[in-house]
């Protein structure tokens, strides 16, 4: 729940500095750099296709809370 609304609190950033600080935070976090790495640009990429910027971010968000471990 906090997740979602730090994403609809950040949307009027642009998504490309929205994906930079979310690196930029959970980076000095986690071991698993690679996962982090491959999750955002993923996501990063797909926003720019996506209809709606929110789910697109919440879905980023979701898959590295499950797929890597944060300190």
């Amino acid at each position: 729940k906090q997740m979602r609304a730090w994403v609809v609190g950040n949307l009027d950033q642009d998504p490309v500095v929205l994906f930079r600080k979310i690196y930029d935070t959970i980076l000095p976090l986690t071991d698993q750099v690679p996962q982090l790495v491959l999750t955002i640009a993923d996501y990063q990429y797909k926003a720019a296709f996506v209809a709606d910027q929110e789910i697109n971010l919440v879905a980023c968000l979701t898959e590295i809370m499950a797929a890597v471990n944060i300190k």
